[in-house]
């Protein structure tokens, strides 16, 4: 008994999907792969700062949130200081 079109499609979209996933896993192993490539100077960065000591890490934690703190207020300014800037390069050029 042979098998009926419709069976035949699924089969085939089964194989179809399977593939694709084989794909899909195969991208994302090579994605991985350059991305801890790129990242690789981060494991440096981490020993030096191992070795640089707990205050230093400390620091740089306390000089991050301050900048994200300050930074939220300087983001409010942007469209302002955008307008001035676009205002004087017309009166520049004018």
């Amino acid at each position: 008994m042979s098998a009926t079109p419709p069976m035949i499609r699924l089969a085939e979209r089964k194989r179809l999907l399977v593939l694709q996933a084989d794909m899909h896993r195969t991208l994302l192993c090579a994605e991985c792969v350059n991305v801890r490539a790129r990242l690789s100077w981060l494991n440096e960065a981490r020993h030096k700062a191992r070795s640089a000591g707990l205050w230093l890490a400390a620091g740089a934690a306390a000089v991050g949130l301050f900048a994200a703190w300050r930074g939220r207020t300087l983001t409010k300014w942007i469209p302002t200081a955008l307008a001035a800037w676009r205002a004087w390069r017309k009166l520049k050029s004018d």
